[in-house]
């Protein structure tokens, strides 16, 4: 399959039916829109030095890059518009109570998207120490390693307590699992206070064993997120706006041709973040 989903370029060609887009234009693309399935199953892929777009005439399918945002931080919209939209999803705002479980470059962008929405306590769990210490440069007020006892008492003493049948469980409002961990999400509907919201961002290879029951008596709210809403422009506006804040999401850049090693380090939490690849 071809690889490479995340990615910015210049137009360097337009079909004859194209008159939306120019050679020379800086861009960003939605790689499942439209006919495309870039990186995604479908027969092209970003690591290249070209890569084909179908139907870029079609709406919500290429965006322009404003000249504030270089194009190694335009490859950051795909992701950031990902997370972005997970954070939409789950009613983030100002009163939020939240915690993110994995802080891979979902989880980064989550806690970015988080910050974004105003939401004033956002914990990270995550048990590579280099991602905790990037989640906290990107806002995180706390990163904590593992989800034992003293993790949720934390959360009990930082959001307060609701009632569940005589017990006491912490009152945060919205976990966003972004580590495809089936032991965290069971855990979350062991531990949440009634009508706490999961959102599901993470892919996961296996099943998790829910307690249903527990979902129905504390009215819990499981949504999965896929995708990007319609979040590609917000990425877009935060990059220009606010670019230099999240240098930290950007562990390496790599040349095209040391891909190998580029997903090497993608594939390993405790020396990487998000890895860029530039063509060379």
């Amino acid at each position: 399959m071809a690889l490479g989903h995340e990615f910015a370029g210049r137009i360097s060609a337009v079909g004859s039916a194209v008159d939306a887009w120019a050679v020379g234009q800086a861009v960003v693309v939605n790689p499942l829109a439209s006919a495309n399935l870039i990186g995604n199953g479908g027969p092209d892929g970003a690591f290249a030095r070209t890569v084909r777009v179908r139907d870029a005439q079609v709406p919500g399918t290429v965006f322009a890059l404003p000249d504030a945002v270089a194009l190694e931080r335009g490859a950051l919209a795909e992701p950031l518009a990902v997370a972005f939209n997970a954070v939409r999803q789950g009613g983030a705002g100002a009163h939020t109570r939240a915690v993110v479980l994995g802080a891979g470059p979902i989880g980064l962008g989550c806690v970015i998207g988080l910050k974004r929405a105003g939401v004033q306590d956002v914990v990270v769990l995550d048990r590579a120490a280099q991602r905790r210490e990037t989640a906290r440069r990107l806002g995180a007020d706390l990163a904590c390693t593992e989800m034992d006892e003293a993790f949720w008492q934390t959360l009990a003493e930082r959001h307060g307590s609701a009632p569940f049948f005589g017990m006491a469980l912490a009152a945060t409002d919205l976990f966003i699992d972004c580590a495809g961990a089936p032991g965290l999400v069971e855990a979350v509907v062991q531990r949440a206070a009634p009508a706490a919201r999961l959102m599901l961002v993470a892919v996961h290879q296996q099943a998790a064993a829910l307690d249903l029951t527990l979902v129905m008596a504390k009215q819990l709210h499981l949504q999965g997120v896929l995708s990007y809403g319609d979040s590609f422009p917000e990425a877009i506006e935060h990059l220009a706006r606010h670019g230099d804040a999240i240098a930290p999401y950007v562990s390496h850049r790599l040349p095209l041709s040391r891909i190998m090693e580029a997903l090497a380090l993608a594939a390993d939490p405790q020396r990487s973040a998000k890895v860029l690849v530039i063509p060379d």
